[in-house]
């Protein structure tokens, strides 16, 4: 059997416990079925996709598998990062996207703040700016106390806020601050673990390890990332 066969049963292999584990924590054999049938059909082909910046994911697409949790707060309220971010026609069970018509690399099932970072390369680094960028291309503007803003990270701008000379956008990874700011790289700064299980914000979406688990073994679990813009004064 060749290399890339075997690289295609292990992606269809992965594919498939990612979706029965999905489609089992969302509701029955009948939700089991029609996530099966409209997940797989947004993983058994990769095609490049004007609206996105990234190929939708194919079989071989589970090189990489991470789930990053990022919060955001804009003077003071909590920014909901919606369901469904880089997906294509998602179909809904739950609230979940569990379905749709094509994947991008980082993408989200809920509005836990979970990403899902999936990638065909075991190399490929995604930034926190490559998942901003694909939000933006999903939805463009998000809402923040009853206003639409645009969904953009400079870091000078955050969601349509300036930083000027009296409030600041600060980036918190694991509650220090970091200077990388849409650089930061998302590959080793996976929350969930099979250890948290059925805990939210992992649950019910990425109950698992990160994959492949040499990830866990050199960056751990258990990170998080966290946008503030907010006032400078104290």
């Amino acid at each position: 059997m060749s290399g890339r066969t075997r690289r295609g049963g292990r992606g269809r292999s992965a594919a498939g416990r990612r979706l029965r584990s999905l489609g089992a924590a969302l509701g029955g054999a009948a939700l089991l079925a029609a996530a099966l049938a409209a997940g797989w059909s947004a993983v058994s082909t990769r095609t490049a996709s004007a609206r996105f910046p990234f190929p939708c994911l194919g079989v071989e697409g589970l090189a990489q598998h991470v789930h990053p949790w990022l919060r955001i707060e804009v003077d003071g309220q909590p920014v909901t990062i919606p369901a469904a971010v880089g997906i294509v026609d998602p179909v809904y069970r739950n609230g979940a996207a569990v379905g749709g018509a094509c994947f991008e690399p980082l993408h989200t099932h809920d509005a836990s703040g979970i990403i899902h970072l999936e990638s065909p390369s075991p190399t490929q680094l995604y930034t926190l700016g490559d998942f901003f960028a694909v939000w933006q291309a999903t939805y463009g503007t998000v809402r923040i106390g009853g206003r639409a803003f645009p969904v953009d990270y400079t870091g000078r701008e955050l969601l349509g806020h300036l930083e000027n000379a009296s409030s600041a956008i600060i980036l918190l990874v694991d509650g220090r601050p970091d200077s990388r700011g849409p650089r930061l790289p998302l590959n080793g700064l996976d929350y969930c673990s099979a250890a948290v299980g059925r805990e939210p914000p992992c649950w019910p979406t990425a109950p698992q390890d990160p994959y492949p688990p040499f990830l866990a073994l050199r960056y751990g679990t258990g990170h998080t990332i966290v946008l503030v813009y907010g006032s400078t004064r104290q």
